[in-house]
């Protein structure tokens, strides 16, 4: 984690208030929750996979695909089976979490051949990925800062309106007092 003030940190605290809404948006049902999914993706990209070229497709997600990387994502639970978060993808289609991956601007797809059933993690995709392992660490201070600055930067527009308004009335009583 970079030290506050740094321009990738601000951008990390601007995705962990965005990765915060879409919790407390999804957090219903999980058996129909994308996010879930998309979620234990973005992480699985940013510490494990080693080949940011090679795509993210739908066998991946499929239970009976040889190819599946649902262990690697934590998705499988002690018995070969879906953990219970991750029912979304039985009776879903597997093409939804990464089309949304895309959508919000964390992926693009690999190419045409492929349709909407392979994609490659981008830049952004990454860097919610880092800040979604940084929120499953047990460290306070780490969640302390980004919510902080995440709330810093969201108020942040009413907070620079709000000193601009100050001035403008300090200006304002000066020149009404001072004035001969």
């Amino acid at each position: 984690m970079e030290a506050p003030f740094g321009i990738i940190f601000l951008k990390k605290a601007e995705l962990f208030n965005l990765v915060s809404r879409f919790d407390k948006q999804y957090g219903g049902s999980p058996s129909n929750n994308p996010w879930l999914i998309e979620k234990q993706i973005l992480r699985w990209t940013y510490g494990h996979h080693k080949h940011l070229g090679s795509p993210i497709k739908t066998e991946h997600l499929s239970l009976g695909s040889q190819n599946n990387k649902l262990h690697d994502f934590k998705m499988i639970d002690s018995k070969g089976g879906l953990r219970s978060q991750f029912k979304y993808l039985e009776k879903n289609s597997l093409t939804k979490p990464l089309e949304n991956l895309v959508v919000r601007g964390f992926a693009n797809y690999f190419n045409e051949s492929e349709g909407h059933n392979a994609i490659v993690i981008n830049k952004d995709g990454l860097l919610v990925g880092e800040v979604i392992a940084d929120m499953e660490k047990d460290n306070i201070f780490i969640k302390a800062n980004y919510l902080f600055y995440s709330h810093m930067m969201d108020h942040l527009g009413a907070t620079v309106m709000m000193i601009v308004t100050t001035i403008g009335l300090i200006k304002l009583f000066i020149s009404f007092f001072y004035v001969k």
